[in-house]
């Protein structure tokens, strides 16, 4: 870890665990917008990490910001935090200025607004679903045709039309009817499928993350639980079954904290798709086995209202789901390995090639 990302992380830290209480959670989902938790995140710099102080930006790296969101997965944060972080990201590439407001994107294969330009400024029109944030988000970054050309577009979220619907963790996931006259926009022509593919990357990432912050403090409760629930006279965590469901808990957590550390460090240096895709399956695979054995050693009361766990394992629930199961990951790294012409499955696996390594040819 570099010092700034200590600082960031300790400050960050900080900030969350004195003021993303159950109760705070629970006003959220309630529908209730926590500006004061937005106006520190924002103080604290946390939105434009990753972007150098002389173009706005906190400064640090990508690697920095993804150890944020795991915090923000960690504490359950009910706030777009990775969306407008990753929005300030793909800003930044593209040449805009970022943003501190409440921000979301929309970017996929199957869905584009349409722009006509009008004398008076340009009509926008269309229909985003699943939109994470949607009705508290000021602007959105999506993808819009104007004639045979597709462009990164920021779009001002007035006068359009939200349909609210939420995930299983109560976050919204809404979708945006768009029909409106718009006097300016920030437009610029991108390669379409080179976007998308990176935004995904992106989000992916985010949710492994995420999810491997929820799995730690999932562990630390239930660890903490054992410890403190005694049946027949004694803690229950000396119960050799109890101590399984642990074990088991602790081995799935600590997979997804190094296999995400990975693909941070992988992404940070090469963007290297084998490693987000292999943590996103990882997590999201773990992310089952941890809810279930957590709510198996908690018992009926990690089910009731007024205990934090369900905050948490709902938010591993939805996220394993959002933006790739298990499934559509695995299935691109099958892609990518019988695209590839010169490893072997074992090789691909291992990140090694004997043929090119050893200089000699070897006939499959």
């Amino acid at each position: 870890m570099s010092d700034m990302r200590d600082l960031m992380v300790e400050l960050a830290e900080k900030i969350l665990k004195e003021n993303c209480t159950k109760e705070l959670i629970d006003q959220a989902e309630d529908g209730t917008w926590q500006q004061k938790l937005w106006d520190l995140l924002e103080e604290a710099g946390i939105f434009t990490i990753g972007i150098p102080e002389e173009n706005g930006g906190t400064g640090g790296d990508y690697a920095d910001g993804f150890h944020i969101l795991r915090l923000i997965g960690k504490y359950a944060v009910p706030l777009p935090v990775s969306e407008t972080l990753i929005v300030n990201w793909l800003l930044h590439d593209s040449g805009f200025q970022t943003e501190t407001v409440p921000t979301t994107l929309s970017i996929k294969n199957d869905e584009h607004i349409h722009i006509y330009e009008k004398e008076n400024g340009f009509h926008v029109s269309g229909t985003l679903t699943d939109v994470s944030w949607g009705r508290y988000a000021k602007k959105l970054l999506t993808l819009a045709k104007i004639g045979n050309e597709t462009h990164l577009v920021l779009l001002p979220l007035e006068n359009v039309q939200i349909e609210k619907m939420n995930n299983l963790a109560g976050e919204p996931m809404d979708t945006i009817k768009i029909d409106q006259l718009v006097a300016q926009l920030q437009l610029k022509v991108v390669d379409e499928a080179a976007l998308i593919e990176r935004a995904q990357q992106i989000l992916a990432l985010s949710k492994a993350v995420m999810i491997s912050g929820a799995m730690e403090i999932i562990l630390d409760m239930t660890v903490q639980y054992t410890r403190e629930r005694e049946q027949f006279g004694r803690p229950i965590h000396r119960q050799q079954a109890v101590q399984q469901y642990l074990a088991i808990l602790a081995g799935e957590t600590a997979a997804s904290l190094t296999i995400t550390n990975k693909a941070i460090e992988t992404f940070q240096q090469n963007n290297d798709v084998y490693e987000l895709a292999s943590a996103k399956v990882k997590t999201n695979e773990a992310a089952g086995k941890v809810a279930e054995l957590a709510h198996q050693v908690h018992g009926a009361i990690g089910v009731t209202h007024e205990h934090r766990l369900h905050q948490l394992t709902r938010r591993l629930w939805s996220w394993r789901e959002e933006v790739g199961n298990e499934n559509d990951w695995a299935e691109k790294l099958a892609i990518k390995f019988l695209n590839s012409e010169d490893a072997t499955l074992w090789e691909f696996l291992t990140r090694t090639n004997s043929k090119k390594s050893s200089g000699v040819k070897v006939k499959d």
